[in-house]
């Protein structure tokens, strides 16, 4: 539900600047071990690859428009929080 929310949001904006949002959905990597740790660990890594993307953003926007730096920022923070709390968790089973 929240990456959906993160595209519909991600959509508003490109749309906004008269550009068409991908109808693509990225695929996500998937280990085949469900165990609660792997799982988590897949978390983590999604939670980073996705503070990745959002630091580019930031870097591409920079200077050029406040709203979309301050998107970013947001987008970053949220995702480092989640990754935060993903670790937390990782080290109750170790």
């Amino acid at each position: 539900n929240e990456s959906l929310a993160h595209a519909l949001q991600a959509g508003e904006f490109i749309s906004g600047f008269n550009g068409h949002p991908s109808q693509r959905i990225a695929q996500i990597e998937e280990s085949h071990d469900h165990s609660v740790q792997a799982i988590l660990r897949e978390s983590l890594a999604h939670e980073e690859h996705a503070v990745g993307l959002y630091k580019k953003l930031l870097t591409e926007v920079a200077d050029s428009s406040i709203m979309l730096e301050e998107y970013a920022r947001g987008q970053i923070g949220t995702e480092e929080q989640h990754a935060l709390e993903i670790e937390k968790m990782l080290r109750d089973f170790q």
